[in-house]
């Protein structure tokens, strides 16, 4: 079949995956924006090329994931869109959606009908679906510590080469955009519920389910209505999500994670039946949001926001500070002045209530546009470098020195107020332009962010996060099944069934056959003995 073909059939197939450990936090000022890698670097202009040595203009469209909503202002007034133009002489166009099976589907489109952007960031599994069909192209002599290093400041070349690896395909068509080394998830609780209640923060699972039944039948808000729930998650209408408590109790810490030499997949085990049975148990509570399932995203943020449910589990540094304008502790308090936020962690005996991350999304450029065109694709990476640069970074982040933040060495200091009315004023354009970096921990490039808004309070959560344990997710391998196994086939069909499980449209008790099914016609066990190779083959992770 041909490519082009292949996609059209996709645009009506393709399903959306949850992402987990890679939702984007509300664009604020904050510490930072949104954790990532090692130190390093420096706050020297970063040494792309200027305008002037690009001597032809570019047309160029990039395909980003948008953050938290968010829209660009006319190009006219769009400070980014000019400082980017003028700096390499291009007219630049942001394409941007967010993540999903709508993203997905548009780009799939665009392939088949010859007219890709000029560059994309997709998810993981997708990339890997255009590398497959051959319409990606070898970044491998673009994306080098010479051309770009400021880039390599975020992500080593060890971490490049792992990224770029596609069992039984060619190297380099793909590269990971700067992630967080440690992920800032946690379950969040409304305190304010629990103090109207004469309740403490959870120590434990007991006491985190006994909160959640109250909350649904206590009347917590005390507004005399039965209009709250204990717990809500974001389904996308295709997921049983690993927010839900009971993977980290049955001992299923991360949707993937190597224990004692042995490399797990949560939603592939003989022992994933306990959990959906305890899910399917405390639904027929009636004590979790009726929308989970269809919740798409951040919907469930929403919910606790609205004062709609008590518990969810997120991954965002910024989720309860007061020192951040946008986070979801400040937008409760906008609807409920009393509102209060805070992490909790109910397993504190556990190995981790998550995995070490890894990069998730990724850049790719078109094969037909490097071909036809390699010095355009080369002024697009010198565009991906500035913004990885401490001036790229900060103006997407922030916007202008003396304006939003001030400088001093390495030391920046923000204006919160500058930065939240420079970005309201531009249609909370921050939101789309930090794309490249989604990240928290701004030691690579050797900045020092610094919010004179934070409080006590709020540092004292950020040490609290930092402190919760995680497990290994691959060893660091970036592992990928076999070249004629498409992953994304697999976790569809795996969610279905966990799914239908849990609505009581397959029954638990047939869970051993419906696992054995998975794994043999559906090649599930192909796809983890590949896996268990690449790790093994990467050296030093002990898996048996």
């Amino acid at each position: 079949m041909s490519s082009k073909k292949r996609f059209l059939v996709l645009v009506s197939v393709a399903t959306s995956f949850a992402l987990l450990g890679s939702a984007c936090g509300g664009k604020s000022a904050s510490n930072s924006p949104s954790g990532s890698p090692s130190p390093s670097g420096t706050t020297q202009p970063s040494g792309s090329p200027k305008a002037e040595a690009n001597a032809k203009k570019y047309d160029i469209e990039f395909f980003v994931p948008t953050g938290t909503g968010g829209s660009l202002p006319s190009p006219d007034k769009d400070i980014i869109k000019k400082t980017i133009d003028e700096k390499f002489n291009v007219n630049l166009t942001i394409t941007h959606m967010v993540s999903g099976t709508d993203s997905t589907n548009k780009i799939n489109v665009r392939f088949a009908s010859n007219t890709p952007p000029d560059l994309l960031v997709v998810s993981g599994r997708d990339s890997q679906t255009y590398a497959k069909d051959g319409l990606i192209a070898d970044l491998r002599p673009l994306v080098t510590p010479q051309t770009m290093p400021n880039y390599f400041k975020w992500i080593s070349e060890k971490e490049l080469k792992g990224y770029y690896s596609i069992e039984g395909y060619p190297e380099g068509l793909r590269a990971p955009l700067p992630f967080n080394l440690h992920p800032y998830t946690s379950w969040y609780i409304r305190k304010d519920w629990l103090d109207n209640l004469g309740l403490k923060v959870p120590t434990n699972y007991d006491e985190m389910l006994d909160a959640v039944r109250k909350f649904t039948f206590n009347d917590p808000d005390k507004n005399g209505k039965a209009d709250t729930y204990g717990f809500s998650t974001s389904g996308n209408g295709a997921n049983v999500g690993f927010e839900w408590p009971q993977w980290v109790k049955n001992g299923f810490y991360s949707s993937m994670f190597i224990d004692n030499g042995q490399l797990i997949d949560s939603g592939s085990n003989p022992k994933t039946g306990q959990v959906l049975k305890e899910i399917k148990d405390l639904i027929a509570e009636k004590v979790v949001d009726p929308n989970w399932f269809l919740n798409k995203g951040t919907e469930h943020v929403n919910r606790m926001i609205e004062g709609k449910a008590g518990i969810i589990k997120y991954d965002g540094r910024d989720f309860a500070l007061e020192g951040a304008e946008a986070s979801a502790l400040n937008k409760a308090r906008e609807i409920n002045p009393k509102a209060e936020i805070v992490p909790f962690n109910p397993f504190p005996d556990a190995k981790g209530i998550w995995s070490t991350p890894q990069g998730s999304f990724g850049f790719v450029v078109p094969k037909g546009l490097a071909d036809k065109d390699p010095d355009k694709v080369k002024r697009m990476m010198q565009i991906l470098d500035f913004l990885a640069s401490p001036d790229g970074f900060l103006l997407t982040h922030y916007g202008k020195e003396g304006e939003s933040y001030t400088k001093a060495g390495n030391k920046v200091t923000l204006i919160p107020d500058a930065i939240n009315k420079f970005n309201a004023d531009n249609g909370k354009f921050l939101q789309i332009y930090d794309f490249f970096t989604r990240v928290s921990d701004t030691a690579p490039i050797g900045l020092e962010i610094i919010n004179p808004k934070e409080t006590d309070r709020d540092r004292q959560i950020v040490k609290t996060l930092l402190s919760n344990k995680l497990v290994s997710y691959t060893g660091g391998t970036y592992v990928t099944p076999p070249a004629d196994i498409n992953i994304g086939d697999y976790r569809k069909e795996m969610n279905a069934v966990l799914s239908k499980i849990v609505f009581g449209d397959l029954p638990v008790e047939k869970w051993p056959e419906y696992l054995e099914t998975l794994l043999t016609k559906n090649k599930g066990k192909e796809i983890f003995d590949t896996y268990t190779k690449q790790i093994q083959k990467n050296g030093g992770f002990d898996v048996k």
